[in-house]
C-alpha cells in the first residue's frame, strides 16, 4: 500500500509540473496557424486543453514488462539523474566555498551524493536542482567531457583504440579545431608536423628562419599545387556550455573511415564566458577559410577542400543551420543567383523525361548551360559557398519559448528536459535587444528565399526529444521550398544519441550506419 501511495504521489507531481509548464508559457497563436492545416483559430485554453492529451500519466512498472529498449532508455534516464541530483548536490553544499577550494570540493561533494542517491533514488532531486540550479547544472554536469585533460585523453584514445592514422588539435583562424582522419593522409600529416614545428619554436622563442609566418598569408599560392579532400566540417553539442567532442571522436572516426574524409571539429567560443554571437562568428570564420582556400589555411591543412558535408549534433545542430543562414543573411553567399542556378536546374531536370539514356561519353553537363562551375560547388578560388550537405541530430532549432505538444512530452526527458531548453535561451541570447526569433539565433525561423537554396538535408530525432516538433516542422518547411530533405526518428533513444552507438545502444548503431551511407551517397552523387 506505501509503494502505491508513493507512486501516486509521485505521478501527482508529475502532471502538476507538466500542467505548471503549460500555464506558465505564453502560446504564440501565429504559430499553429502555420502549423494547422484545418486554418481554424483556436485559442489558448483550447490549445492548452489539447496539449493535455498528450501528457501520459506515469507509470510504476518493472522493468521485465518493457522492451529491451524501453529498459536500456530508463537507464539512460537513472544515469542522467544521478548525475544532475549528485551535481546539484554538490553546487549547493559547496557554494559557499571559496572558488579555488570549490574546485576541489565540488567533485568530491558530488562523488558523496552520488552514493547516497543510488540508495534512495535521484528522480525526484534530479528534477528540483534542473528546475532551481539549472545554470550552473549545466556548465558542471556536462562540462566534464569538456575538460581539457578528456579532451586530450580522447585523442589518445582514439589513437589506441580506433586505429586513427591522425588525431590532432591545430588552429584555424585562431580557433583550435580537432583533425581526425581514420585513413592515412600523407599531405595533412606533413602539414600538422610542420605546425608542430612552427609552434615550439615559437615557445623556445629560437631566432631560426620559420617554414611559414604570418607574412606567407600575403604570398600568392597556387591552389591546383595542393590535392582535393573531401571534409565533414563537424559541430558538437553541450548546450553552449561544453564540448561534447569527447564522446563524439568514435563515431567521428567511423564515418571518415566510411567516407574517407577528413573531420574538423572546431572548439567554438562557450558560454557563459562567450554569448550570442560569438561562437557562430567564429565558426562562419574557420568554414570560410576552409571553403575559400586561403593560403593560410591551405599551408596548414596541406589539401584545399573539394566536397564539405555539416553536421551538428543539438545545439551544434542549431549552429550547422545558422551557418548556412549567416551566409545568405550577411552575403557571403549569392542568394539571388543560387536561386536562379537552382530554377534553372529544376526546369532543365523537368525537361528530361525518366526514360532518357546517355551513352558513357556523354552528360548532362556537356549541354551549353553547364552548371559545374556555379556558385553552389565552389569552384572557383576564394568563392564561399554553401555546404554540399547537412545533416543534423536532435537540432535546437527553436530558441524562442513557444510550446509545443513534444515540449509538454519533453518536462522529464532523460538528456534533456524541457525547462533547460529556456536555461540554455536565455544564457546563449544574453542581449535582450536580440530577438530569439532571429534566423541566425533560430534557424527555425528564416525566410522561405533562404531556406529554398539549403543543401540535401538529414534530420535525425528522437521520439522522446522536446525538439521533435521543431524538426518536423523545419523538415516540412524545407520540403516544401523544395530542397530534398528527409526526417528520420529512433524509438527508446534520448537527447543527442548519435553518440550512444559506442555504448553498444543498437538503435544508435543502425543511424550511425544510415548516417555513413547517406553522407557515402551525397559525396558521390556530386563528384
Amino acid at each position: 500500500m506505501n509503494a502505491r501511495l508513493v507512486n501516486t504521489i509521485f505521478a501527482l507531481e508529475d502532471l502538476q509540473h507538466q500542467w505548471m509548464l503549460v500555464q506558465s508559457i505564453q502560446m504564440d497563436n501565429s504559430i499553429y496557424e502555420n502549423v494547422d492545416k484545418s486554418g481554424v483559430d483556436k485559442s489558448s485554453d483550447e490549445q492548452c486543453k489539447n496539449l493535455l492529451h498528450f501528457i501520459p500519466f506515469q507509470k510504476s512498472s518493472s522493468s521485465i514488462w518493457e522492451s529491451q529498449g524501453a529498459f536500456r532508455y530508463s537507464l539512460v534516464k537513472w544515469t542522467m539523474d544521478m548525475l544532475y541530483a549528485s551535481v546539484g548536490t554538490a553546487i549547493k553544499v559547496t557554494k559557499s566555498h571559496k572558488q579555488r577550494q570549490n574546485s576541489i570540493m565540488l567533485p568530491i561533494t558530488a562523488a558523496a551524493a552520488a552514493s547516497y542517491y543510488a540508495l534512495v533514488g535521484p528522480s525526484k532531486r534530479s528534477a528540483e536542482f534542473v528546475s532551481s540550479e539549472a545554470n550552473d547544472l549545466i556548465r558542471n554536469a556536462w562540462g566534464v567531457v569538456s575538460l581539457p585533460a578528456i579532451k586530450t585523453l580522447s585523442l589518445q584514445a582514439s589513437r589506441l583504440l580506433k586505429g586513427a592514422a591522425i588525431a590532432e588539435r591545430i588552429k584555424i583562424c585562431g580557433v583550435s579545431c580537432f583533425i581526425l582522419s581514420k585513413n592515412p593522409c600523407p599531405v595533412l600529416a606533413t602539414a600538422i608536423k610542420r605546425y608542430r614545428r612552427q609552434q615550439q619554436r615559437k615557445l623556445s622563442r629560437l631566432s631560426t628562419i620559420l617554414e611559414y609566418d604570418e607574412s606567407s598569408s600575403q604570398r600568392a599560392v597556387n591552389i591546383n599545387d595542393y590535392p582535393k579532400k573531401d571534409v565533414i566540417f563537424h559541430l558538437t553539442g553541450g548546450g553552449f556550455f561544453a564540448h561534447t567532442i569527447a564522446g563524439d571522436v568514435p563515431y567521428l572516426l567511423d564515418w571518415s573511415s566510411a567516407t574517407e574524409a577528413v573531420v574538423i571539429c572546431p572548439e567554438y567560443a562557450l558560454l557563459p564566458e562567450h554569448t550570442f554571437p560569438i561562437a557562430i562568428e567564429e565558426i562562419t570564420r574557420v568554414y570560410t577559410a576552409l571553403v575559400t582556400g586561403s593560403s593560410t589555411t591551405l599551408l596548414g591543412l596541406g589539401f584545399r577542400v573539394d566536397r564539405i558535408i555539416v553536421t551538428g549534433e543539438s545545439t551544434g545542430g542549431n549552429l550547422a543551420a545558422s551557418l548556412c543562414v549567416k551566409l545568405c543573411i550577411d552575403g557571403l553567399v549569392n542568394v539571388e543567383e543560387l536561386t536562379n542556378v537552382k530554377r534553372l536546374r529544376q526546369a532543365r531536370d523537368e525537361t528530361l523525361s525518366p526514360s532518357t539514356s546517355l551513352s558513357p561519353s556523354s552528360s548532362i553537363c556537356d549541354s551549353e548551360d553547364n552548371f559545374d562551375d556555379d556558385p553552389s560547388q565552389g569552384n572557383a578560388r576564394g568563392m564561399n559557398r554553401l555546404p554540399d550537405a547537412l545533416m543534423l541530430c536532435c537540432p535546437a532549432l527553436n530558441l524562442s519559448l513557444e510550446l509545443s505538444p513534444s515540449r509538454v512530452l519533453g518536462t522529464r526527458e532523460a538528456v534533456l528536459p524541457s525547462s533547460l531548453i529556456s536555461t540554455i535561451s536565455d544564457a546563449y541570447v544574453h542581449n535582450l535587444q536580440i530577438s530569439k526569433r532571429d534566423p541566425i539565433v533560430s534557424p527555425y525561423y528564416a525566410p522561405d528565399e533562404i531556406l529554398r537554396i539549403f543543401p540535401p538535408t538529414l534530420l535525425y530525432a528522437s521520439s522522446e526529444d522536446p525538439l521533435l516538433d521543431d524538426s518536423v516542422h523545419f523538415n516540412a518547411r524545407l520540403r516544401s521550398n523544395g530542397v530534398d530533405s528527409d526526417l528520420r526518428a529512433a524509438q527508446n533513444l534520448p537527447h543527442a544519441y548519435w553518440g550512444l552507438g559506442t555504448a553498444g545502444f543498437p538503435e544508435a548503431r543502425k543511424v550511425q550506419r544510415e548516417c555513413e551511407k547517406w553522407m557515402v551517397k551525397q559525396l558521390k552523387e556530386h563528384p
